[in-house]
């Protein structure tokens, strides 16, 4: 076979490897960039599109679902929403640094993982909240979920910051109504879940659970 045409045949073979390569790099980036860099969780476009995903199987509860590598066949019948607000982190922040404060926000977020189950998704909003979307949760059973965080929040220790307990507010809100009426807007539900968010903070300042109403 004549010399150059096997250089060549070389030189295809390096590029195409190369392509790959940058396919690879490519796919990776657009994953991290559904990520929060500091607790793992997902952003707030991460979070937005997993849950738009959700409720439209609610809409729709004969589709099929992807969690992890296995697929199962999920009938939803309701998808809830808690949004949290941490409390403390200006106080961390102004005392002892904003790298604790960092260590704070993700001792919390851990919390957060290891109360909720696999199945449900939990984003980084920005800053010191956090948004929480529970699988064929109604409202009773997410107000649960909510008091089983603030208790395990609160059980929490933090290593060289003396005086300072986990605690956050709470806002609820189902996507299905009591008269049965999904609410398919995720960005209106979340205003309504950080209203209720915020109504919780005036409510009592520390730890209170407010469902919309």
């Amino acid at each position: 076979m004549d010399k150059k045409i096997i250089e060549l045949k070389k030189e295809i073979l390096r590029l195409k490897n190369i392509a790959a390569e940058q396919e690879k790099e490519i796919e990776k980036l657009k994953s991290l960039a559904d990520y929060d860099f500091l607790t793992g969780l997902y952003n707030r476009q991460g979070f937005l599109r997993e849950a738009e995903r959700f409720v439209d199987l609610l809409k729709d509860s004969e589709k099929f679902f992807k969690v992890g590598r296995e697929r199962r066949k999920f009938a939803i019948r309701n998808f809830s929403i808690i949004f949290i607000d941490l409390d403390n982190l200006k106080k961390i922040n102004d005392k002892y640094g904003h790298k604790a404060g960092d260590k704070y926000i993700k001792i919390c977020a851990d919390i957060f993982k290891k109360t909720l189950r696999d199945i449900d998704i939990i984003g980084r909003w920005g800053g010191d909240e956090f948004v929480v979307g529970l699988i064929d949760t109604g409202i009773n059973e997410a107000e649960k979920v909510a008091k089983k965080i603030k208790n395990a929040l609160s059980r929490a220790k933090i290593k060289g910051m003396p005086g300072i307990k986990p605690s956050a507010s709470f806002g609820i809100i189902a996507v299905k109504n009591q008269e049965g009426k999904i609410i398919a807007d995720m960005i209106k539900l979340l205003e309504k879940s950080d209203k209720a968010m915020y109504q919780a903070k005036k409510k009592s300042g520390k730890g209170a659970i407010v469902v919309f109403a």
